[in-house]
């Protein structure tokens, strides 16, 4: 009794740690459209059922006919089994188990790698759609991902609905809810992030998509980085808030240095980076240049960093061009500075200042918009034209105006007048010093206009002229929250603009006269609508304001054919509410009451659903498949719907196949007299499941070689051996269509001809096809090979009509341009090997004559140009020389180191072509000692040419005399002996 105590209290431990490690309420699978039961009853084999839930979401089981079984789990639907055959079978026990799952059907659209339609299994959730759709871009906002999703309301009508969810809290924190279950038919769009611009100093200043939490950093590295003129302590970012822009200045320099948090940016926000604030000093300096501003700095600072005045500058009229909207000339003296006295000027300088140290007091400065600005001697006669011509003229941004300072007082003249009509061109005196201001005035726009830029305006233009400049607003435009920026001596001053009024009264207050640096900013807004269902292109779509449902169809490219227009729905969220309005999209197309009583507003959601009227198309036609076909709709239409027939139908024996209360009808037609007569219209009206089958002609012929789409194909009575050609799509450009080989079996067995498709020289191509027919096109030599002495030698493609000196051209012409290169043509004829040899020269000269027409297989070869000439004999050096232009005999003598004592000059013979015959006699001197330079006897040469100097017959005297000398010294040898 002890043991069965201490056995019970074990399992009801057990027990109790089981229920704690079980889940409140598991998960149970709920059933839909698709799923396949196996239903068994306990001791009643024959009742057991295998059977799949009909797409109106009910089960039909023995005994109590149909049952709802959509939304509901598989031990609910058993339940209720049990419940219907009680009043059949004595306490029934019935198991429903799920043999096969339905397969989710799902559109993905948006910011993924891969959109489309894609199929699921059942219990599939939104990260493995995604991961199916190659997973979201990097411009993907993961953060408001939409769930379109249709339902049955309580009066069973279809609607739908619109989940927001924030997939990355699932992919960062694993959060269940933010992964929900995917049902079949569920749309999901995944919205892009949104985009960020950035300008000024940078490289790449453009627009660029925000990423999920781009910083500043990031979205400059985006742009290239900074350039060297960047200002990073005073980078300026433009946010869109809750009523007007708000700006925020950002020391980047401190990001980099790694102090700081960088600013994470937010859809539509502009950041700006501008130039560093700098001087420059030119003039009487020890080094002119570029000085950045750090804080409050004065002259004499700047003077000093440039080196100082030189000893030649003017320190006493030291001037200061100043930009901005009213350009400003000083001139400062800072000589009792330098010379160690009180007094004189040393005013605070700005960014962009020029400063100019003059040289002497017997120059006049020129500073401002000319082409040579600087100091320049004044002499008696110098007047302004003049001064203004040594500075090389006004450039382009010229104002209208030019300053002339003098003795301290400043005078305003017509620059205009002065150049064009001479006035006011009045003598120059030292020490005065003349400034042109720049004329030009520029505005930035940006945003949602046609083209952001940078733009000049005109003196008196206004807000709307410069968005006019930008080519006006995008469809996207916020026109309410148009801003206006413009730097001031107090900071930044913004300006909020609503553009739709300024549009109906130009003249208001708000439409701002423009200064130069303005910044204007159109932001964008958020007007979206989505539509869904039976569209040419299902998504999201920004509206304008005053647009309706009609308008938002139009910009989803309007109905498909599928579409049932009498049930297009708008669904809108109204507080905790939802709106539904169902309408007649005909109706609304040609009355529009709904564009006025219903305007959209942002989040509206359109659903086109599909129409239920649809015909199976099959056989020989474009598209075989389903088509949805409108009321009074035809076999005529229908084939239509399907793309037309192709060549390969059987037109006369075309199927239509309707389910009756007796059975199946079918009907042939003939599709060539439906066309003409069109009776089978009205009698034959196409209803819901209709099947037309379109079958196969047995007329083809087959194409093969070198036509562009080789194969079996069908063709009508009459139709020619071109037609069929043509249906091939036609010869390629290698093709021989003269000799065509036409194969076809007969009475008496296989039968080959050659026939010529040549519509030029052949008629074969107006013969009918009988059918069966076996049509090779070879293909056509049509290469020529050029080699030898040329700049590309290969093989290349005739030309039509193609003779010698295209082909040498496509051959990038002969390596040198002599003249004197012979060129050979060699051809493979039936009746043997046929060649022509010319020069280059002659061809050139004469090309009536010598190019020749080329034939496929001709072979071209141009032999090495000779530029040598060869010396031999009584010379210095005998060989093979390289020939100069315009080389002479003597010439190459001097190249093979002049001739020995023993060459006969007057007997020089030189050898043409290098052939040993015929050799050319060139006296030289005539014996004289010196050669006195008559043309004839020194002729040019040419390459290839042998020049040979012989040995004199002459007596070498300096030898006999050397004999007879020796033969004397003998003999007096011999008589001294004796002696």
């Amino acid at each position: 009794m002890k043991k069965l105590g201490t056995s019970m209290r074990f399992a009801l431990v057990v027990l109790a740690v089981a229920l704690c490690i079980l889940p409140a309420a598991a998960n149970e699978y709920t059933l839909g459209v698709g799923d396949v039961l196996r239903i068994t009853v306990w001791g009643h084999a024959d009742l057991t059922t295998e059977v799949a839930v009909r797409p109106d979401g009910y089960l039909t089981f023995p005994l109590v006919g149909d049952v709802w079984a959509v939304d509901k789990t598989p031990r609910q639907v058993a339940a209720e089994l049990q419940t219907l055959l009680a009043e059949f079978i004595v306490n029934p026990q019935v198991t429903v188990i799920v043999t096969q799952f339905r397969t989710l059907h799902v559109q993905v659209l948006g910011e993924v790698r891969q959109s489309g339609y894609y199929q699921l299994k059942a219990g599939a959730r939104l990260a493995e759609v995604l991961a199916l759709a190659g997973g979201p871009t990097a411009a993907a906002d993961l953060s408001s991902v939409a769930i379109t999703r249709y339902v049955l309301d309580e009066g069973g009508v279809e609607r739908s609905v619109v989940l927001q969810v924030d997939v990355s809290q699932f992919l960062t924190a694993g959060t269940l809810a933010a992964n929900p279950l995917i049902e079949s038919g569920d749309t999901i769009f995944v919205p892009p992030a949104g985009t960020v611009a950035i300008f000024g100093e940078v490289r790449q200043p453009a627009s660029y998509s925000l990423g999920k939490g781009m910083d500043i950093l990031e979205l400059l590295a985006e742009a290239g980085g900074a350039l060297d003129s960047a200002d990073l302590e005073r980078v300026v970012v433009t946010s869109q808030g809750a009523e007007e822009p708000v700006e925020q200045l950002v020391n980047v320099q401190e990001l980099l240095a790694g102090r700081g948090k960088p600013l994470t940016l937010k859809p539509n926000d502009v950041v700006f980076v501008p130039k560093k604030q700098q001087v420059l000093v030119l003039g009487a300096v020890r080094s002119p240049g570029v000085y950045p501003l750090h804080s409050e700095t004065h002259l004499l600072e700047i003077i000093a960093r440039a080196g100082g005045v030189l000893p030649g500058g003017d320190p006493s009229s030291v001037s200061i061009s100043r930009r901005g909207a009213e350009p400003e000339l000083m001139i400062a003296n800072i000589q009792p500075a330098l010379s160690g006295r009180q007094g004189g000027d040393n005013p605070l300088v700005q960014s962009d200042d020029l400063i100019f140290v003059p040289e002497g007091y017997q120059n006049a400065l020129v500073l401002g918009e000319v082409r040579n600005p600087g100091s320049f001697t004044v002499r008696e006669q110098t007047r302004l034209l003049d001064l203004l011509a040594e500075a090389g003229g006004t450039t382009d941004r010229a104002g209208d105006e030019l300053l002339l300072l003098r003795d301290g007082v400043t005078r305003t003249i017509d620059l205009g007048a002065l150049e064009r009509l001479g006035l006011q061109n009045e003598k120059v005196l030292p020490g005065d010093v003349f400034f042109i201001p720049d004329g030009s005035r520029q505005v930035l726009v940006l945003g949602e206009v046609a083209r952001p830029g940078s733009y000049q305006f005109r003196r008196g233009d206004r807000l709307l002229d410069a968005i006019a400049l930008a080519g006006g607003l995008t469809e996207e435009a916020w026109e309410e929250q148009v801003s206006l920026s413009r730097q001031s001596g107090d900071g930044t001053e913004v300006f909020t603009v609503n553009f739709q009024e300024l549009m109906q009264n130009r003249f208001l207050a708000d439409n701002l006269p423009l200064q130069s640096g303005d910044v204007v900013i159109v932001p964008r807004a958020s007007r979206r609508v989505i539509v869904l269902g039976e569209v040419q292109r299902p998504g999201y779509y920004q509206f304008k304001p005053g647009d309706g449902v009609l308008e938002a169809v139009m910009l989803a490219g309007g109905l498909l054919d599928t579409a049932d227009e009498q049930r297009v729905s708008l669904t809108r969220q109204q507080g905790e509410d939802t709106l539904v309005q169902v309408f007649d999209f005909g109706q609304l197309q040609k009355e529009g009451y709904l564009s006025a009583y219903l305007p959209l507003e942002d989040g509206d959601v359109i659903v086109v659903p599909k129409s239920g009227r649809r015909v199976i198309v099959l056989g020989e036609v474009q598209r075989p498949g389903y088509y949805h076909f409108q009321p009074g709709d035809g076999v005529l239409e229908a084939i239509m719907l399907a793309g037309g027939l192709l060549d390969t139908a059987d037109e006369q024996r075309i199927s239509l196949t309707r389910q009756g209360d007796g059975g199946a009808l079918v009907e042939i037609i003939d599709f060539g007299q439906l066309k003409e007569e069109r009776f089978l219209a009205g009698e034959w009206t196409l209803a819901d499941g209709d099947v037309i089958i379109v079958p196969r002609s047995e007329r083809n012929a087959l194409v093969l070689g070198e036509v562009r789409n080789p194969g079996y194909y069908a063709f009508r009575s009459g139709e020619t051996y071109l037609d069929l050609i043509g249906r091939a799509g036609g010869f390629t450009a290698d093709a021989d269509p003269a000799k065509v080989v036409v194969t076809v079996e007969g009475p008496e067995g296989v039968v080959s001809e050659l026939v010529n498709l040549d519509v030029l020289t052949g008629t074969d191509y107006k013969r009918q096809l009988s059918g069966g027919e076996v049509l090779s096109v070879p293909k056509a030599n049509n290469r020529v090979l050029v080699f030898g002495d040329v700049v590309r030698s290969g093989v290349y493609a005739l030309p039509p009509q193609g003779r010698l000196l295209d082909i040498l051209a496509q051959a990038g012409g002969l390596q040198s341009n002599l003249g004197s290169e012979r060129v050979v043509l060699t051809r493979q004829a039936p009746e043997g090997e046929q060649v022509w040899q010319m020069s280059y020269g002659e061809l050139m000269g004469a090309q009536g004559e010598y190019n020749l027409p080329l034939e496929g297989g001709d072979v071209i070869y141009v032999p090495a140009a000779r530029t040598q000439i060869l010396v031999l004999g009584m010379v210095q050096k005998p060989g093979a020389y390289e020939l100069p232009a315009g080389a002479r005999l003597l010439d190459a003598i001097a190249l093979a180191g002049g001739p020995l004592e023993r060459a006969a000059l007057e007997n020089v013979g030189i050898y043409r072509d290098g052939l040993l015959v015929d050799a050319e006699q060139v006296p030289m001197g005539q014996d004289r000692v010196l050669f006195t330079g008559d043309a004839s006897e020194n002729p040019l040469l040419r390459p290839g040419d042998i020049i040979y100097i012989p040995e004199t017959k002459k007596p070498d005297w300096t030898k006999i005399f050397g004999f007879l000398g020796t033969i004397t010294s003998f003999s007096n040898s011999l008589l001294n002996i004796f002696r």
